[in-house]
């Protein structure tokens, strides 16, 4: 059996695929010794098309998970694929499932064609903002959970919406937070604690405008966000999430040259967005650094909150700090 999870909701064909995980590990194989995954990019041809072929320990199936096979995978490997599929040489007992995020289409190769038509291959489309509503409301259901009409139409309409993973995770702690004071339903008020907290483009914007010591700039995207009205503490909470997520990517960066974004997403259980765009600023900061800033924020929020100055103008003298 072959099936291709694919398309640009990875969110969802990752889930699937760890539910098909779940599944086979369940009804045929809890030790898991039947069980291989593979990241194409960096795995030997030879060792994936080992597996397989090989039989099955103790069990009727193995399954072997082939990721970015069709994406980032060498040439050959698709071609050795395609060749064993018409000679019928990859044998009943292997269930093969390819995980891919969105596919182009100019030129495919036979192989890529043949495995989007298998019965049980599917695409993940972007949600909808119906499909998203419905979603949201199933997730807080499985929590026995429910949220007002207010609060669900503006996280449908949050730009954080079109990141099903940094929606997912601060849905999770929306329910968290509502169940520790013992409410069944989030509110309109739960949601504007969460929200802020959640990185934009605005914040990473100003992050690239520290990284080039563009003082100028990082203050007029500052200046930006208080004529729109933002809630000084709520801009600032995003900053601080951003560089705690930022120390966490630099730290898995230096322990994995050479890594890239997608399985430093996968390792710390991120958002492959969100770490995407870290990537592209990290190269310019130290660790050092980056600890050193996220120490300033955190005692600018200290001051701000023991009445020592406000966030506009202490965030304004740490720009200036730091682009000096």
């Amino acid at each position: 059996m072959f099936i291709l999870l694919y398309g640009p909701n990875t969110f969802l064909s990752r889930q699937q695929l760890k539910k098909s995980l779940e599944d086979f590990k369940k009804q045929r194989d809890p030790s898991g010794l039947n069980v291989n995954i593979f990241d194409a990019e960096k795995t030997e041809v030879s060792l994936i098309l080992e597996n397989l072929v090989a039989s099955p320990f103790l069990a009727e199936k193995r399954l072997v998970v082939i990721e970015r096979a069709l994406s980032k995978g060498k040439k050959d490997l698709l071609d050795t694929l395609w060749q064993m599929i018409e000679q019928k040489k990859i044998p009943a007992s292997s269930v093969v499932i390819f995980w891919e995020e969105e596919l182009s289409d100019k030129k495919p190769h036979p192989f890529s064609a043949w495995l989007k038509e298998q019965k049980y291959s599917k695409f993940f489309s972007s949600l909808t903002s119906g499909e998203l509503n419905q979603w949201i409301k199933n997730e807080l259901a499985k929590e026995e959970m429910g949220m007002e009409n207010l609060a669900l139409s503006s996280l449908v309409a949050h730009p954080l919406a079109e990141d099903l993973w940094r929606l997912n995770n601060e849905l999770q702690k929306l329910i968290l937070f509502a169940k520790q004071k013992g409410q069944k339903i989030i509110t309109s008020a739960d949601l504007n604690l969460f929200l802020p907290e959640v990185a934009d483009d605005n914040t990473f914007h100003f992050i690239d405008a520290l990284t080039a010591k563009n003082g100028k700039q990082a203050i007029k995207l500052l200046q930006d966000q208080w004529s729109s009205g933002a809630n000084e503490p709520q801009v600032f909470g995003a900053l601080v999430w951003q560089f705690k997520t930022m120390l966490l990517v630099k730290d898995f960066m230096n322990l994995n040259p050479g890594a890239s974004s997608d399985m430093a997403a996968r390792e710390l259980a991120l958002s492959p967005f969100v770490v995407k765009k870290a990537y592209g600023v990290l190269r310019n900061f130290s660790f050092a650094k980056l600890k050193e800033i996220y120490a300033e924020l955190l005692e600018i929020d200290k001051r701000a909150k023991t009445g020592e100055g406000d966030y506009r103008l202490l965030l304004d003298l740490l720009v200036n700090k730091i682009c000096s």
